[in-house]
């Protein structure tokens, strides 16, 4: 019988793919979800769906029995490093082994940014855990351009700042090598793609795989605020936001790193690639 691995987080951008490729590869499947899920993995007659956060511990207590192995992703309010804190007490006490947990490349405990600080106090509550870890630490998804371009226009505050953006399908995969294979306990992969490109590059990558117009615009970021804030954003997320955006601006997140190919013993999936497969859903926000 397969073993059966717990994803938490599985209709997030990387869950999904998690879920997806776990399936793929015949093991078994859990997942926890704060609401009904919403992509086509869950949908699977064999997945055992639970539904809770990681506020509720009734809820964590009951996703982790019986389970060794598990993917994590949590969203990033102030409470979220208490709440990874209460989590790996709970999946010790029930027995798992190992915890691969989706982080960030920024992850620092001491940093100014509040994001990168509380993945970093994150990634210290599970290093402290007595547990195996890994720690998946990406930059920013290609699969965000698959709803960041309505009507072709990315109307955004990135200025002429490079990215190495990644594939989503590649944090995956490193992350199911890390939960059913051996030699990733301890092991912080740092995640880009192969090449650091700007919104403009993306743009015109966009543009020529589609063979449709996509636009950037670069937009001041009190405008972007308040383009946030008319979408009904919450003021804390959106200063997390506009700091990433600053970052991204100033340069800071266009280092590139080898983790897919540390891990997996290949090359990270490039943009051009991403765009081919993924051509027909760029066209829908047209």
């Amino acid at each position: 019988m397969p073993e059966t691995f717990l994803v938490i987080g599985g209709n997030g951008r990387v869950g999904r793919e998690v879920a997806t490729q776990l399936l793929d590869a015949g093991h078994g499947l859990r997942a926890l979800v704060r609401t009904e899920p919403r992509v086509d993995a869950l949908h699977r007659t064999d997945v055992e769906i639970m539904r809770g956060d990681m506020g509720d511990d009734q809820a964590l207590a009951s996703a982790v029995e019986g389970i060794r192995a598990l993917y994590v992703a949590t969203d990033d309010p102030e409470e979220s490093v208490e709440q990874m804190r209460n989590f790996v007490g709970i999946a010790r006490s029930a027995g798992v082994e190992r915890i691969v947990r989706l982080s960030a490349m920024s992850a620092d405990p001491d940093a100014k940014s509040d994001l990168s600080r509380r993945h970093g106090l994150r990634e210290r509550a599970l290093e402290e855990s007595g547990m195996a870890w890994t720690h998946l630490r990406p930059t920013w998804f290609m699969q965000m351009m698959l709803e960041y371009a309505p009507g072709g226009r990315l109307d955004l505050p990135g200025g002429t700042g490079r990215i190495g953006w990644i594939d989503t399908r590649d944090i995956a995969a490193v992350a199911v090598a890390a939960m059913t294979g051996e030699g990733h306990e301890g092991k912080s992969y740092e995640l880009t793609g192969p090449a650091a490109l700007t919104y403009q590059e993306l743009a015109d990558t966009m543009s020529a795989a589609t063979g449709r117009d996509f636009v950037y615009r670069d937009v001041q970021p009190d405008e972007y605020r308040a383009m946030m804030q008319a979408e009904g954003d919450e003021d804390w997320y959106i200063d997390l936001v506009l700091q990433i955006y600053d970052r991204i601006s100033n340069g800071e997140l266009s280092n590139l790193a080898d983790g897919v190919e540390q891990a997996l013993g290949r090359k990270a999936t490039s943009f051009e690639v991403f765009c081919r497969d993924h051509a027909a859903e760029l066209i829908k926000q047209l």
